[in-house]
């Protein structure tokens, strides 16, 4: 690990290039390519691991602010599109990406000033923006780029410098500022007007009786739902600049806890998109994709362990994790070829299709385990260490209890 990680011969891009070809492979010249982004927390527990530093816990609860000791990562994920209106994310990019280490009490000036640069250097939408453009880069010139995010990447940062042939779409606050565009430009000398006159926030627009609900259907995981939402053009927004957005307003669900409670209702979501030509049904599908970058992450850290390696540089920070996310999108990429869209393995009596909406990866990685334990068996050489003859067999004995317990799903 010293040698491939410490001394950066791994090289992240590389592996995660070939990813990316055999995705746009599977799409039609004419399909964008639709990328999410967004970043997570991997804890540690050293004091001295690089990038380190305490962190608000996004999993805390919401009468409390939590603090964790952690690194932040930001990754981009492709979509593979699948059958029933679904897709799964494939990472196709990994950067670390912590904040400038704030300088002791005794610093000199000179310490404060290149510490305030760093800030702004090291703030995650720039991030965003160059890894956007490093993305854009290495997709076809040809193939438009639709990159979705939440909240925190929709701002001037990112919306302002999006590469040619790339749009967005990502949430907006509820009381964000909206204007109309300018009705005419200045005659004389001076700045060219960007906003005409102020409009009502999304939730005054939510609220007004301006545009009548329309029922939308979108796939989610559980599958196909009807959503409620409102549809205005012609807005522009002082973090997409000169440019005309569409802004989407969706219509909270309702839900229960369970089937005898009382029904509960969500939030509204406000979804602005810098192409105003995409149509409404395609703008709310692709922000719902967007959740699949986070089941990217669950299955990252809980199966791959992505944040239990015990490293502490700052080459072995960059690296490890870019590694293991490249290890996952690769292995992904084998199973949707392997299995496509069926269920790898056979699962118990007592579990419903109901319950069962596609293949885990739990699922695949079983798959794997059985096929490498039933390969073993059969060339005779089963998971035990060849030892000497004066090695205690008892410290070699095949743990076969747990092997079936991971190979079996």
């Amino acid at each position: 690990m010293y040698r491939l990680f410490e001394r950066s011969r791994f090289e992240p891009a590389k592996v995660f290039d070939v990813a990316l070809k055999e995705l746009e492979k599977e799409m039609d010249i004419k399909t964008p390519a639709l990328a999410f982004i967004d970043d997570t927390l991997l804890k540690k527990s050293g004091r001295k691991v690089d990038g380190a530093s305490w962190r608000l816990d996004p999993l805390g609860p919401k009468f409390s602010n939590n603090f964790v000791w952690a690194q932040r990562h930001m990754q981009i994920s492709l979509a593979c599109r699948e059958q029933n209106g679904r897709c799964r994310a494939i990472p196709v990019s990994l950067k670390h990406c912590p904040t400038a280490k704030k300088p002791g009490r005794k610093a000199t000036e000179s310490e404060l000033e290149e510490y305030k640069k760093l800030q702004k250097i090291q703030r995650l939408p720039l991030k965003a923006s160059e890894s956007i453009h490093d993305l854009r880069n290495r997709i076809d010139a040809g193939r438009n780029l639709i990159v979705v995010g939440d909240g925190g990447y929709t701002n001037a940062s990112v919306c302002k410098n999006l590469p040619k042939n790339t749009d967005y779409i990502g949430r907006l606050r509820k009381n964000a500022a909206l204007f109309s565009p300018p009705e005419q430009q200045n005659q004389g000398a001076g700045r060219k007007r960007f906003y005409g006159d102020a409009l009502p926030t999304p939730e005054e627009f939510r609220s007004s009786n301006q545009n009548d609900w329309r029922e939308v259907s979108a796939a989610t995981g559980n599958g196909n739902h009807a959503f409620k939402i409102k549809s205005y053009t012609g807005i522009r927004s002082k973090i997409a600049g000169e440019q005309n957005l569409k802004m989407l307003i969706v219509q909270p669900l309702r839900y229960r806890l369970t089937s005898r409670s009382r029904l509960l209702y969500r939030d509204p979501a406000y979804i602005i998109c810098t192409n105003p030509d995409i149509p409404d049904k395609d703008i709310l599908q692709y922000y719902l994709w967007r959740w699949e970058i986070e089941l990217n992450f669950k299955d990252e850290k809980s199966l791959l362990g992505i944040h239990e390696a015990q490293i502490r540089t700052k080459a072995s920070s960059d690296n490890f994790p870019a590694f293991v996310a490249s290890v996952y999108s690769i292995f992904m990429l084998a199973c949707k070829k392997c299995f496509g869209d069926s269920h790898p393995v056979s699962y118990p009596k007592w579990r419903t299709t109901k319950t069962i909406t596609r293949p885990s990866t739990a699922s695949f990685i079983a798959k794997f385990r059985t096929e490498v334990i039933s390969a073993s068996i059969m060339n005779k050489s089963p998971f035990v260490t060849q030892t000497d003859k004066d090695t205690k067999p008892s410290f070699f004995q095949p743990d076969w209890k747990s092997v079936i317990n991971y190979a079996s799903y």
